[in-house]
């Protein structure tokens, strides 16, 4: 508040400046060389004015975009977390092994801390809603993988992608004969 109000003042007071002897170079000035000379310092102070407010807002901006990197490198640390884990599930799968391996596990762990870091409201229900769902689906394998699907583009979408509805990220783990199976 105090940082907007110093700036509002300070820009109310330049420009009064510059108002007044624009006014005063036109209307008071007679000679034609005092009036050139009243114009240029006005043209300087407009310019050196421009040059530094083009600075900082260049300076505003690089900040903020860094800032936004910062946050997605972030996600994208987040969302590894759970890539690991569901491609930890399918390899314990694909070798006939139930339950979640102790790597599954810490690595679960990890991505829920980061999502309640890093996590927009929107994402952290999705995810909410994908767990619920999964022990709702229990056994119904199609049903699971398109849960997955849905919570992979939310976390996609957090990332700054847009995926179409025809997308099927699950179908990327699956063999030939398994999407062929499962219709996707």
């Amino acid at each position: 508040m105090t940082k907007s109000f110093f700036i509002s003042t300070w820009l109310f007071i330049l420009i009064s400046i510059l108002v007044s002897l624009s006014i005063w170079g036109i209307f008071y000035i007679d000679n034609i060389d005092s009036k050139i000379a009243v114009f240029g310092i006005v043209a300087v102070i407009v310019a050196a004015f421009t040059s530094v407010m083009t600075v900082n807002i260049n300076n505003k901006k690089t900040r903020e975009r860094e800032y936004e990197f910062h946050i997605l490198k972030e996600k994208q640390k987040v969302c590894e977390h759970f890539y690991n884990v569901v491609f930890e599930i399918f390899k314990n799968v694909k070798n006939n092994r139930n339950g979640l391996s102790k790597k599954a596990i810490d690595e679960m762990a990890l991505f829920k801390k980061g999502l309640m870091n890093w996590g927009s409201e929107e994402l952290i229900r999705k995810f909410i809603e994908y767990e619920n769902n999964l022990l709702i689906n229990e056994g119904d394998t199609k049903a699971t993988l398109n849960n997955a699907d849905n919570f992979l583009k939310e976390m996609r979408r957090e990332l700054g992608y847009r995926d179409s509805d025809n997308l099927r990220l699950m179908t990327v783990l699956l063999t030939a004969e398994a999407r062929e199976e499962l219709g996707q």
